[in-house]
């Protein structure tokens, strides 16, 4: 949609649909990519990222439901533009470690992507008075961030040490 921006509700309903479409596409895509990962612990942190993808479609919703309007109208295109990217990594990466390092670096781009757009909803829906969405988006972000932390122990600890030895590297 193309509609002007006067004020910080429109600023949070432009964003907001956004990250609503992003968290669409995240439950699609992801549940794909979760079978091109190899590493036990990886496939559960898809499964919960999965499902706060699901969690946070379902907040926006009931935040766009307060405010009266319709979470439907803009696409993410950052997020478009990582499962594209995504998909070329998986498919050039036959070493099921590197492929795995791929997908942590995947959901971890979107992760940030999610932290900003709920922390920056959080903050609008505080300016222009709605603390229940305030409330929501920040425990959206908790959940976030903790996934995020936990890829990062992952990549870290386990599979980025592991791929750094396959094919010679």
């Amino acid at each position: 949609m193309t509609n002007e921006i006067q004020n910080l509700r429109d600023l949070f309903i432009e964003q907001g649909r956004e990250l609503f479409d992003s968290s669409k596409q995240q439950q699609e895509e992801l549940a794909m990519i979760k079978k091109e990962a190899t590493n036990e612990r990886l496939v559960r942190l898809v499964e919960r990222q999965l499902q706060s993808s699901a969690d946070q479609n379902r907040r926006i919703n009931e935040s766009f439901n307060q405010l009266h309007v319709s979470p439907e109208g803009e696409a993410s295109e950052c997020c478009e533009a990582i499962f594209v990217q995504t998909h070329n990594l998986i498919e050039r990466s036959p070493e099921s470690h590197v492929r795995d390092a791929a997908i942590i670096n995947c959901i971890q781009r979107l992760n940030h992507l999610n932290i900003t757009g709920l922390g920056s909803l959080g903050a609008y829906a505080k300016s222009i008075g709605h603390v229940e969405i305030t409330a929501s988006m920040h425990d959206a972000l908790v959940v976030e961030k903790a996934i995020d932390e936990d890829l990062s122990e992952l990549a870290e600890d386990v599979v980025n040490k592991s791929a750094v030895t396959v094919g010679g590297g």
